[in-house]
């Protein structure tokens, strides 16, 4: 208890510029954290709606059922592909997609299916690493947040080594402890905001390959239908 209340103490007695400091290093960790929270249940929603739509997806043939199926999994980055893909180029998916002397040939809705595959999947992996760019300012920039106050307080310490004339702990002591807890909640806000950055970066990497196994085997599909055809 005596050690509890005299970082307390510590916090409470620091200087204005380790205060503000300490403030910024707050407000980044709470954001950081209600990031962490939202994006976690995001992906956890995400990743179980698309298993469930690949699922269906790979064992039904009829593409107008995975679309109105498709619907029910509104998180899924993969179903929403599917659906703006499969709503602008219904056509292509059918199976006398070219009506006789039309000047589309099959071959060239698969390209147009192919650009909105590419411009679809771009859309849902921005959405995916939607507010990871505040999680890796916060690994990046926390550090030297917690560096200032640290070098700050060592120069206070040096200051007030110089005005008082003494070198006693009593006079070194309070800079020394505005440098060390600057430094540890720098630490602190950086470290599982890092984690947290890299472990989403590997997810969103697992989603654009499943957005890229989606767009392969539709292409296929739509290649074979041509060739019968």
């Amino acid at each position: 208890m005596p050690t509890e209340t005299n970082v307390l103490n510590l916090i409470l007695n620091l200087g204005i510029v380790a205060k503000i400091v300490i403030f910024i290093l707050l407000v980044f960790s709470t954001a950081s954290w209600a990031t962490i929270a939202e994006r976690w249940r995001y992906f956890r929603r995400a990743q179980d709606q698309s298993r469930r739509f690949l699922n269906l997806f790979r064992t039904q043939n009829d593409f107008e059922k995975v679309h109105e199926s498709a619907s029910q999994w509104p998180d899924s980055p993969v179903a929403n592909v599917f659906r703006a893909v499969y709503e602008k180029h219904r056509d292509a998916f059918s199976d006398q997609s070219v009506s006789t002397g039309s000047h589309v040939t099959h071959q060239d809705l698969v390209e147009s299916v192919y650009r909105e595959l590419d411009r679809a999947s771009h859309v849902e992996l921005a959405k995916f690493e939607q507010r990871l760019p505040l999680l890796a300012t916060a690994g990046s920039v926390c550090p030297f947040l917690g560096l200032f106050g640290t070098v700050w307080g060592v120069m206070t310490a040096f200051l007030d080594i110089s005005t008082r004339g003494s070198t006693s702990i009593v006079v070194v002591a309070p800079g020394i402890a505005e440098a060390l807890i600057t430094t540890i909640a720098g630490l602190a806000v950086a470290i599982p905001a890092v984690v947290a950055y890299n472990y989403f970066v590997q997810r969103s990497r697992h989603l654009g390959l499943d957005l890229e196994d989606l767009s392969t085997t539709v292409l296929n599909i739509l290649q074979l239908r041509g060739r019968s055809s």
